[in-house]
């Protein structure tokens, strides 16, 4: 178990944050599933998401950057939990939950009524998770990437 340090964003995460996310989408997809929009938020995540009114979330041990998660604003009290990567290094330690925690304090504290989330069920450690927090399966959706073909949302308060 890695005992993370939760860390908001700063300029120089933005490389990590690409980083991370372009090793997992490699690693279980494709390059090619990366479209042009995807690729502006990964290398520009302060303006693609920050600047939308979104947050960023990075778990951090000795300054070495382990993991992180997008919350993207759909709506006043809707947001999408996107872009979760943690380094294989630190996959099954425990970063995904401590990142999930950050999320769910945050929705907490700035009132998110509820929160949604696109993945593949193929990601049979991220499907764990989303089942752990109590995701619910939303049936009728149109996939914002190609690799996604299910979609989880959870309504809190």
């Amino acid at each position: 178990m890695i005992m993370a340090q939760i860390e908001t964003w700063k300029p120089q995460y933005t490389k990590y944050f690409e980083a991370l996310n372009r090793g997992w989408i490699v690693r279980f997809f494709d390059e090619n599933t990366i479209g042009p929009s995807e690729v502006e938020l990964l290398s520009n995540p302060k303006k693609e998401i920050l600047d939308k009114g979104g947050h960023l979330f990075f778990a951090t041990e000795d300054g070495i950057v382990l993991g992180c998660v997008a919350l993207l604003k759909h709506g006043e009290t809707e947001y999408e939990i996107s872009k979760l990567a943690v380094d294989p290094s630190a996959q099954g330690k425990g970063v995904a939950n401590q990142l999930f925690d950050a999320i769910f304090s945050y929705a907490k504290t700035n009132n998110i009524n509820k929160l949604i989330l696109e993945t593949n069920t193929k990601l049979k450690a991220a499907m764990g998770l989303y089942n752990k927090y109590g995701f619910s399966e939303v049936k009728d959706f149109i996939p914002h990437y190609t690799r996604v073909n299910i979609k989880f949302e959870k309504l809190l308060n």
